[in-house]
C-alpha cells in the first residue's frame, strides 16, 4: 500500500516556502491522537491525497469522537444515579423493538467491519463505525431517553441499560484498532471497574464475534424507512418555517404502511397527532415537470412539443419521485425511445396552501400546516419546557435536582403554565410553581 500525499486545507502541497506546513505535534496536543488518526481513516482512501489542518481534525473530533463520548457519558450518568450494575443482569434479554434493532445493527457492524478490514478497506470500515455511532446517539439513545428516566427499575428500564452497556463494550472492541485511547478509557471504566477478571486492556481482548441469529434485516429495513420518513418530515417543517416543538394535526405518507410501532415513532419524532400511510399526495402537491431545453433540445429539438405532451399525460407524482430518486423513465415519441432523468428534466414540487411537502426517491410526505388554537397552546407548553430545561442546564443543576419555578408579568404565559401545571412539574422536576 502506497500512501498519498498529505496536503494543506486548500489541497496544496505543504512547504516551508509557502508557509502552509501544519505542525502535527500541535494538532496532537490540541485535538488528540485519536482525532488525528480518525481524520486520516475517514477523509479519503489511504492511497489518495488527504487534506490536513487543525480545523479538519477538530471537525472530525466534533462529529465522531464527541458523539461517541457523549453516549458513553449518558450511560455513566444515569447508571450511577440508579446504581445500575450490569453484572446483576448478565442473562437478561430485552424484547423491546429498539433494543433488538440496535443489537441487530451492532452485529451487522461487526460483520461488515471485519470483512472490510480483511480486504484492506480501512476507510469503509471506519465510515461504517461512524454511521453506527451516529445512529446510536441520534436515534437509539435519543428515542429511549424516557426509559432511563423512569422512576422504577422495570424490565423495560433494565433492558435499556443492559442493551446500551453491551453495545458500548462491544463497540469499544470494534473501534479499538482505530481510536485506541478513547476505547481504552471506555473499556477501563465500563468493564475493569466492575470485573477484575476481565482482560486488563481492550487491546488484549479478542475481536468480537457477530451473531447471525440476532441480525434482523427486515427490522433494520423498517427502521431505516422510519428514519427516512422522519428526515423528510423535518425537511418539510424547515421549508414551512415551523419548529418541531409546534404540534401539527396530520402527516400523509406515500409509502406503504409500516407496523403500528413505527407510526408511533414518526408521530412522536415529528410532533404530529395523526399519520396516514399509503396516501395519495397528488391532491396536496403542486407539480411542474418540464424538459430541460438546453439538454433535451440538443438531441430532440423537433420533438420537444410532443415530449411535453407525453410528460403531462404521465402520473406526475410517480414521474417526479422516480426522477428525483435518480432513476430513469423511458418514453417513446414518434417511434423514438427517449430516456428521461434528472439531467434532462426540470422538476419542481411544493405543497399547496396549508400543506408542506418533502420527497426523496419513492417516498413523499405532506404535513398539514394549519395551526389551531389548541395546537398553538401545546406549542407554547413545549417552548416553556425547553426554556426551563435550558435554564437548569445553564445553572449547572444536576439531573435529579428539584427546583421551584417562578412565573410573572405575562398573562398568556401564566395561563398556559396554570393549564399544564402538573405536566410542567413532572417534566422539569419542579416541586412548586409560584405565580407573581
Amino acid at each position: 500500500i502506497v500512501l498519498g500525499h498529505v496536503l494543506d486545507k486548500h489541497g496544496l502541497k505543504m512547504s516551508k516556502h509557502k508557509g502552509n506546513v501544519v505542525d502535527p505535534f500541535e494538532v496532537l496536543d490540541n485535538q488528540g491522537a485519536d482525532a488525528c488518526r480518525w481524520h486520516f481513516y475517514t477523509a479519503s482512501a489511504p492511497w489518495l491525497p488527504t487534506r490536513f489542518s487543525q480545523e479538519d481534525v477538530a471537525e472530525t473530533q466534533r462529529k465522531f469522537l464527541s458523539t461517541l463520548w457523549n453516549v458513553y457519558s449518558f450511560y455513566v450518568l444515569y447508571a450511577e444515579i440508579d446504581k445500575f450494575n450490569p453484572n446483576d443482569y448478565k442473562d437478561f434479554v430485552s424484547n423491546n423493538v429498539m433494543d433488538k434493532w440496535i443489537v441487530s445493527k451492532l452485529n451487522t457492524l461487526i460483520k461488515d467491519v471485519e470483512n472490510h478490514l480483511d480486504n484492506y478497506g480501512i476507510t469503509q470500515a471506519a465510515l461504517e463505525i461512524q454511521d453506527f455511532v451516529d445512529e446510536l446517539s441520534n436515534w437509539y439513545v435519543r428515542r429511549n431517553r424516557s426509559r432511563y428516566w423512569a422512576q422504577e427499575m422495570t424490565d423495560d428500564k433494565i433492558g435499556a441499560y443492559v442493551t446500551l452497556y453491551n453495545v458500548l463494550v462491544t463497540l469499544s472492541k470494534v473501534a479499538a484498532p482505530f481510536i485506541p485511547f478513547m476505547t481504552e478509557q471506555i473499556y477501563q471504566s465500563l468493564v475493569l471497574s466492575i470485573n477484575k477478571d476481565a482482560e486488563e486492556s481492550v487491546h488484549l481482548c479478542k475481536w468480537p464475534k457477530y451473531d447471525e441469529s440476532v441480525i434482523d434485516k427486515k427490522l433494520e429495513s423498517e427502521m431505516e424507512l422510519a428514519i427516512d420518513i422522519v428526515r423528510l418530515g423535518r425537511s418539510a417543517r424547515n421549508g414551512a418555517n415551523i419548529k418541531n416543538r409546534q404540534p401539527l394535526c396530520e402527516m400523509l405518507i406515500s409509502t406503504k404502511a409500516l407496523p403500528h410501532y413505527y407510526g408511533d415513532i414518526v408521530k412522536d419524532e415529528l410532533n404530529v397527532k395523526k399519520v396516514e400511510f399509503g396516501a395519495d399526495l397528488s391532491k396536496y402537491v403542486d407539480f411542474e415537470i418540464k424538459p430541460n431545453l438546453p439538454v433535451l433540445g440538443k438531441t430532440y429539438g423537433k420533438l420537444i412539443p410532443k415530449i411535453r405532451k407525453e410528460i403531462s399525460s404521465m402520473d406526475q407524482m410517480k414521474l417526479a419521485q422516480t426522477v428525483k430518486g435518480g432513476d430513469n423513465v423511458k418514453i417513446t415519441v414518434d417511434g423514438t425511445e427517449i430516456e428521461l432523468n434528472s439531467a434532462n428534466l426540470l422538476v419542481t414540487m411544493q405543497g399547496l396552501k396549508g400543506f408542506a411537502f418533502a420527497g426523496h426517491g419513492e417516498i413523499g410526505i405532506v404535513l398539514e400546516t394549519t395551526i389551531t388554537p389548541e395546537l398553538k397552546e401545546e406549542g407554547y407548553l413545549r417552548e416553556i419546557l425547553s426554556k426551563v430545561q435550558n435554564i437548569r442546564k445553564e445553572s449547572n443543576f444536576e439531573v435529579a435536582d428539584k427546583v421551584k419555578l417562578y412565573v410573572s408579568k405575562n398573562e398568556k404565559l401564566m395561563n398556559v403554565v396554570k393549564k399544564f401545571e402538573n405536566t410542567i412539574k413532572k417534566e422539569t422536576l419542579a416541586t412548586d410553581i409560584i405565580y407573581k
